[in-house]
């Protein structure tokens, strides 16, 4: 099945699904148990969810992910030294090089080990003591979103903003009603993030040491600043730099935790908010929370001290309410976004992650220190900002 029929197929589940789930709670209500044959239709139409989802899942890395399956992909400080331009400059013994553009990875660099084909030791003992860095981030919001190329500065699209459905039961010899449709044209230009940092000469001549330095910081720091754009980037309107941002666009949905109904949970505010959702035609596939709500969430409790929900890993995937949880820092505490992340938005690699070594900055040529600046040019589009939904966990709702 294509994209577009999984998707119909997935929506025509879901509402077997909530048919049979108040099938239950009626039988529950009128003879203090549900039948066997509705536990197990219950339970396979359940199934049947994940394996959907994981199927639109797998057909969008196909698509729209080029850098899923095949051969492994190399890391990005690997593919800096093992590029021509690295070569020639290791080569002509001189501190530059030409730009490197290398791929995007679709997940973390690769860990870091003391095997020669890896960083091999992080320092010389005679050049500087042994650095301890702080832990990494697992990046993990990119793989939420489908993403595309492009080889233009600026992305346009055709956003539909009215709708008259004139669509009625007429005579046959009547004339027929007109519906309208109304139209704007939107546009988000590409931006850049970059940043540099400064190594001793000598790093460019050892590989092993070279790769971790790309891997580790620039590449790391690279990521860091796109998650950050990708949930709160402040758009145009911030003097253009930067990306508009999913969490500040000001036409997503929002669900806050004291709007619902007394005794509601963290738990239940995130299934209101689905809800929400599901009723502007959007199937979530994915939610994001801060570590620390998801473990309210995880060890919350009721009144007979039994934990409320029991989150069963399936294939190492956390899921709540059958939609995968992504539990990462990049989202600040008590908020979470949740929706349908690949046909909401979309993220483009203009520029994929460029490297380039040089000496000519301020003093470094007489203290043997050359630069190494790592950059990217990206653009994200919001097709359908319905598709997603913020949820506050202010405080829990009050009893009126």
């Amino acid at each position: 099945m294509d994209l577009k029929e999984l998707l119909a197929e997935f929506k025509k589940t879901a509402d077997e699904l909530k048919a049979m789930i108040d099938k239950q709670a009626e039988e529950i209500k009128a003879h203090g148990e549900t039948s066997a044959k509705t536990a197990k239709s219950i339970d396979e139409l359940d199934k049947r969810i994940v394996e959907l989802n994981n199927e639109i899942i797998e057909l969008q890395k196909a698509g729209q992910r080029p850098f899923y399956g095949g051969e492994p992909v190399k890391s990005i400080g690997q593919q800096f030294i093992e590029s021509e331009q690295y070569k020639a400059m290791v080569q002509r013994g001189v501190p530059y090089c030409d730009p490197v553009q290398v791929k995007t990875l679709a997940s973390d660099p690769a860990p870091l080990t003391s095997d020669p084909a890896s960083a091999g030791a992080l320092v010389v003992p005679y050049r500087y003591p042994e650095v301890i860095a702080a832990p990494d981030r697992p990046m993990t919001l990119r793989q939420l979103l489908a993403t595309s190329t492009t080889t233009s500065n600026a992305i346009e699209y055709v956003v539909e903003v009215g709708f008259q459905n004139s669509a009625t039961v007429v005579p046959e010899t009547q004339d027929k009603p007109q519906s309208e449709l109304s139209f704007t044209l939107k546009t988000e230009s590409v931006k850049t993030i970059a940043h540099w940092i400064p190594a001793s000469r000598q790093i460019l001549f050892d590989a092993p040491q070279l790769r971790g330095y790309v891997d580790q910081r620039l590449i790391y720091g690279l990521n860091l600043a796109e998650e950050q754009e990708i949930l709160y980037g402040a758009g145009d309107g911030a003097g253009g730099a930067n990306l508009q941002g999913i969490m500040t666009h000001t036409a997503i949905q929002n669900y806050t935790w004291s709007q619902g109904q007394p005794g509601d949970t963290k738990i239940d505010a995130i299934r209101r908010a689905i809800t929400l959702a599901r009723v502007a035609e959007y199937p979530v596939t994915g939610i994001v929370l801060h570590p620390k709500d998801w473990e309210d969430i995880e060890l919350a409790k009721g009144s007979d001290g039994r934990y409320i929900w029991v989150s069963v890993t399936e294939g190492g995937q956390s899921r709540l309410w059958r939609v995968p949880v992504v539990d990462t820092t990049a989202i600040q505490e008590d908020e979470c976004l949740l929706g349908a992340f690949r046909m909401g938005a979309m993220l483009w690699d203009r520029e994929q992650t460029t490297i380039r070594v040089a000496e000519q900055h301020e003093d470094f040529f007489v203290k043997n220190m050359v630069a190494i600046l790592a950059e990217e040019r990206i653009a994200l589009t919001i097709f359908r900002p319905e598709a997603f939904v913020a949820v506050e966990f202010d405080q829990a709702p009050q009893q009126s």
